[in-house]
């Protein structure tokens, strides 16, 4: 005989109800445009790289560093949303990761690898932490 009593069936959740909710479709729409440069930053990176004379290596290089310094910040850009909000991090990191993906074609001609290697770190470490955003919102949406 069972001490506690049997537990009432989950109510059924479907995709419909979930993208019908407010507010649902404009952020996923969102932050899917805003996380379509993290899939090809790295390529773009290695593409640039052997385009403007530098070996596959180097470019493969440059695009690990840009994928971890931008893993080894989301944890700490977390903790500042948690405490100053999410526009007052995702404004700020995507402009500055912007500008300095546009700034990477300069760097071969004034200051060659050592720079550019700067320039990927310090894009990777401004990525817009736009999942953990996400994520921390659809509690606040769905319910």
């Amino acid at each position: 005989m069972s001490l506690t009593a049997p537990r009432a069936p989950a109510p059924r959740i479907t995709y419909g109800a979930v993208l019908g909710s407010p507010y649902v479709a404009r952020l996923l729409g969102g932050t899917l445009t805003g996380r379509l440069p993290n899939g090809m930053v790295p390529v773009a990176i290695l593409l640039w790289a052997t385009a403007s004379g530098s070996s596959i290596a180097f470019g493969g290089l440059l695009s690990a560093l840009y994928g971890l310094s931008s893993a080894i910040a989301q944890p700490v850009k977390g903790r500042l949303m948690d405490r100053h909000g999410q526009s007052a991090v995702h404004l700020p990191a995507a402009l500055l990761n912007s500008a300095l993906l546009v700034a990477l074609p300069l760097a071969e001609p004034y200051g060659g690898p050592g720079l550019a290697t700067a320039i990927v770190v310090g894009g990777g470490l401004a990525t817009p932490p736009l999942e953990a955003g996400l994520r921390a919102l659809w509690p606040s949406v769905l319910l």
